[in-house]
């Protein structure tokens, strides 16, 4: 579990530190370590662009494009 979420989202300490909260095991501290590092350093080799960061690039972009079209709508419109 901590290897997965800390691949997908790219943030091993969050990921360790989540499951760890989750589960309360604490004597499991340095295998979920491990498999936080695996799984980060595997996806960074798959995948060098934090998912989030992608997914944010989209929205970013979508924001400009109606921001633009709002400018040029108002600039279209006939001044009174």
């Amino acid at each position: 579990m901590a290897g997965y979420f800390s691949g997908v989202v790219q943030a091993p300490m969050t990921a360790f530190v989540i499951i760890i909260e989750m589960t309360g095991d604490h004597r499991a501290v340095i295998p979920i370590m491990a498999a936080s590092m695996l799984g980060y350093i595997t996806s960074r080799i798959l995948s060098p662009e934090p998912l989030y960061h992608a997914l944010s690039r989209v929205f970013i972009a979508a924001g400009i494009r109606a921001r633009r079209a709002d400018e040029r709508s108002v600039q279209e419109q006939p001044s009174s």
